[in-house]
């Protein structure tokens, strides 16, 4: 962690006097907008779904009931198929590009470039979100717990 936060004000520092103040400004106005964009999309992943407790601090194995899939192929193709998260869930260690869409997991109603915006207005989002969040919940079969 350290390293990486000297290496990134050691670049940041270079910028501001190789470069000047105006592209010190500008790098750190794309940083705010990479931070922004990186966690609107983890938010939209992963918007409601919840591991169940199976006991005292545990939680159920992440599976592709956890995280939001779309099907917008454009967006598949222009993200390398980070739309297909669930599949990422299940399968952790297979590259983006052979990422596939998961049976059982809930499906976004449109893809990332819409609903980054829409996630940007609140109210939007949770009229649009929240009924699907609970429509998903409720066909979920109740967890079983085995005896401890």
């Amino acid at each position: 962690m350290l390293v990486g936060a000297g290496a990134t004000l050691a670049m940041h520092a270079l910028v501001l006097v190789f470069a000047g103040w105006q592209a010190f400004v500008f790098l750190l106005a794309m940083g705010l907008v990479a931070v922004l964009l990186l966690e609107t999309v983890n938010y939209i992943e992963h918007y409601g779904l919840m591991r169940r407790s199976i006991g005292a601090d545990r939680y159920e194995a992440v599976t592709e009931r956890h995280s939001w899939d779309a099907r917008e192929r454009l967006t598949n193709w222009s993200l390398f198929n980070l739309q297909r998260h669930a599949d990422h869930h299940a399968r952790a260690g297979v590259a983006f590009p052979y990422l596939v869409l998961r049976e059982g997991a809930p499906l976004l109603l449109a893809g990332y470039p819409t609903l980054i915006w829409v996630a940007l207005i609140p109210p939007l989002w949770f009229k649009i979100m929240n009924p699907r969040v609970e429509a998903w919940r409720s066909a979920q079969p109740p967890l079983a717990l085995s005896p401890a």
